[in-house]
């Protein structure tokens, strides 16, 4: 199953010095140009500018964009859907296949007319995935084994990747992927987690995790997983965090509620739902878990809250209003026309939050109340992910275990000893 390719940066920034330390990453997407490339290619940008993964057609092996077996058109898009604290990123790609109908003009002309008018037939609604983890600097990939042995895991959408160092800040010796879902739907099932570990190369699937969830109410997961602290978080911005280590042999759920009088009432299934992500942010930086929300209203309040090390309460550190930081910058910027989201937070600047206002990505210092830098945004709707590229990123190596088999084993683990409630864990080994 081991799939390994070596590419690099796509500018002139070859040495830790002379590069940024970190980067904001938007857009993903295949070379399918056919020419020569050993492995990700990292346009590499300095923040508020943003960088770009391109990676190679050969290594995706999409199908023909027509495909002559059914006759349909297909699209590969692709996206970097989480982030890990040493720098590796965790992409996707997904072939979707849809139809058309064409009249009695040119056959591209009709394509063009189906896009323009959503006019599409036969939408592959579960489109084929697969998954890469990515050495962004030296363009290395880790091709992952397909989950419960399927292609069609497009609704696997809350993915994250947390990669672990036995000697601090060094390159990591291992690394997990994992989602997390309630069990059936129901609180009371527990957790389950879906994990591949690069010890063994392979997806386990662990149930009955206890759920340190509050009784009647679910999570709503919309935006990206975050890695920070030896965990990974599953983040609902109406209400709070789930977090668990995926690397752990007894992964233990913590739950965190949102500063108080940022929860709001239960909103799961409502639209506004997949919107809030945009204005309310929880990440890493400067080393503590960092929560940020723009008001709705003007003057457009900047709050910013971190976590205290118990992962029990909030300390509001910043509150800022925007609107007037905004017009001491009006020579350089048209009117404000809508509520400003959020793009990201600076991963080694807690000081520091970048915001989306139309097509512009500002970054803001919220000490200084001002603005330091900005770059347009060719699509503004599309989430940007912080990525930390440490030193020595550039010369580590994607832990990986080259595992053969392919055999089917269960077993059975007390998650813990004082109950009589057990994790049972099925192990699938794929080649």
């Amino acid at each position: 199953m081991l799939r390994l390719l070596t590419g690099g940066l796509h500018r002139s920034l070859s040495t830790a010095a002379s590069r940024p330390p970190w980067a904001l990453i938007q857009l993903t997407s295949m070379d399918k140009s056919g020419a020569p490339a050993p492995g990700a290619s990292f346009h590499l940008d300095e923040p508020p500018f943003l960088t770009n993964l391109t990676v190679p057609a050969h290594f995706v092996h999409p199908r023909p964009r027509l495909d002559p077996a059914t006759g349909k058109h297909g699209s590969v898009p692709g996206q970097v859907c989480a982030t890990s604290g040493h720098g590796f990123l965790l992409a996707r790609f997904w072939e979707s296949r849809f139809g058309f109908s064409v009249g009695g003009g040119d056959h591209r002309e009709s394509l063009v007319s189906a896009i323009l008018n959503l006019s599409f037939t036969d939408m592959d609604t579960n489109p084929e995935t697969t998954r890469f983890v990515c050495n962004p600097l030296s363009g290395e990939l880790y091709r992952l084994p397909d989950i419960d042995g399927t292609k069609r895991t497009s609704k696997c959408n809350h993915v994250g990747i947390l990669t672990q160092s036995e000697g601090g800040d060094a390159p990591p010796d291992r690394y997990a992927v994992a989602e997390m879902f309630t069990a059936g739907g129901r609180e009371e099932e527990g957790l389950v987690m879906r994990r591949f570990l690069s010890e063994t190369g392979e997806w386990e699937k662990l149930v009955g995790l206890p759920s340190p969830l509050p009784a009647g109410r679910q999570m709503d997961i919309v935006t990206v997983v975050v890695a920070f602290g030896d965990r990974l978080w599953w983040i609902d911005e109406s209400w709070g965090a789930v977090s668990v280590d995926p690397l752990s042999d007894r992964p233990e759920p913590r739950f965190v509620e949102l500063p108080r009088g940022s929860v709001l009432p239960d909103l799961k299934g409502m639209v506004f739902m997949k919107q809030l992500g945009r204005y309310r942010r929880m990440g890493g930086s400067d080393g503590k878990m960092r929560y940020v929300e723009v008001s709705k209203d003007k003057p457009y309040v900047i709050s910013a809250f971190s976590l205290d090390d118990g992962g029990s309460s909030w300390t509001l550190d910043q509150e800022v209003p925007f609107l007037p930081i905004w017009m001491d910058e009006c020579n350089q910027f048209p009117p404000l026309k809508e509520m400003p989201a959020i793009g990201a937070i600076d991963p080694l600047n807690a000081n520091v939050v970048y915001l989306v206002c139309g097509d512009q990505l500002l970054g803001v210092d919220m000490v200084n109340k001002k603005v330091t830098g900005s770059s347009r945004l060719a699509i503004p709707r599309v989430p940007i992910l912080p990525c930390v590229l440490p030193t020595w990123l550039e010369s580590s190596k994607i832990p990986y275990a080259d595992w053969s088999k392919k055999t089917t084993a269960k077993r059975e683990v007390s998650p813990d000893t004082d109950k009589k409630d057990t994790l049972r864990v099925e192990v699938e080994l794929m080649k």
